[in-house]
């Protein structure tokens, strides 16, 4: 008797049996000869679940003047930091000695190539003329303040279990630059 895979093992190893008194009695309790008595491994289809990366927060205070010459190296910072992964830029300008038109508009350009790149930068300044010049740029929506970042990240909160709502496996990082 030629066995067919099926789903089910139980009618894998079924076999009739004809009886003396011309009844058909099937035995589905032990396998065939030459069966093991296992059933076949039934692969189900994988299943795959798409997860969004990590966020990666990170702030990066400047010190010193943000000029023609260290706009340049600010550019390359934010791109090395966007290529390692990061997801949000904060841009902490407070301790910043001197900016110029350079350096406003090398802030500008990565806020856009930020954007293009599916990435959030944000700036925060005390200097009411840091602000007007962003504003000035077309990039008032880079700006942030101290206050209202602290609330945003306060504000996840938790979830039934305790735990903060945000991922386990979020990361924020901070650096200081000297321009």
């Amino acid at each position: 008797m030629n066995t067919h895979l099926t789903s089910s093992p139980i009618s894998r190893y079924a076999s009739t049996q004809i009886t003396a008194s011309g009844a058909a009695v099937t035995d589905r309790t032990r396998p065939a000869a030459g069966e093991t008595g296992l059933s076949p491994v039934v692969h189900e289809r994988p299943r795959l679940t798409l997860v969004s990366p990590p966020a990666w927060s990170h702030k990066l205070i400047l010190t010193g003047s943000l000029n023609r010459r260290s706009a340049l190296e600010l550019e390359d910072e934010i791109e090395c930091l966007c290529q390692e992964g990061v997801t949000t830029l904060t841009l902490d300008l407070r301790q910043l000695d001197a900016i110029d038109a350079d350096g406003i508009t090398a802030i500008a350009s990565r806020g856009a190539a930020c954007r293009q790149q599916d990435r959030k930068l944000t700036v925060i300044s005390d200097s009411r003329i840091i602000q007007r010049a962003l504003a000035e740029a077309g990039t008032p929506e880079l700006l942030s303040s101290e206050r209202s970042e602290t609330v945003a990240a306060g504000s996840g909160g938790f979830d039934s279990s305790g735990f903060a709502a945000s991922s386990l496996a979020d990361r924020s990082t901070t650096t200081i630059k000297r321009l």
